[in-house]
């Protein structure tokens, strides 16, 4: 079975992230997002995010916004009750770099993949190009 990568954002971010990176790469098979939108509660947040771990066979590569918010504390409490790993700091190149390389590493291997992405994306370009 694919692995597959779980988004969890606050607002529609992870969402619009997906179509952004399929911009890039084409349609992407096995990733969906989880949006915590204004008025929705806790509960129903977790209700949301629960069913969709409930189908997952296997252990699950969660990407999430803000370490701290709703969606990361809903996706660590639900690692209690389900194989899942929680990486934050969710951006464009981790998801490309994590989707890229799904099928090629482990899920483990692909949550360390998302943190160093994550490190060495952050540039302050102006910077570079003054060193140039």
């Amino acid at each position: 079975m694919e692995k597959r990568i779980l988004l969890g954002s606050h607002g529609r971010f992870a969402e619009e992230l997906i179509k952004s990176a399929e911009m890039i790469v084409g349609e992407m098979k096995n990733v969906r997002s989880f949006s915590l939108l204004p008025g929705m509660s806790l509960e129903e947040y977790m209700k949301e995010v629960d069913q969709e771990l409930q189908r997952e066979p296997e252990r699950t590569l969660c990407l999430v916004d803000l370490f701290g918010g709703t969606p990361s504390n809903t996706f660590c409490a639900l690692s209690r009750k389900y194989d899942n790993v929680v990486v934050t700091g969710l951006n464009l190149g981790m998801l490309l770099e994590v989707y890229m390389n799904k099928d090629l590493m482990t899920v483990d291997e692909l949550a360390e993949l998302a943190v160093k992405t994550a490190q060495e994306s952050s540039k302050n370009a102006t910077e570079i190009l003054k060193e140039g």
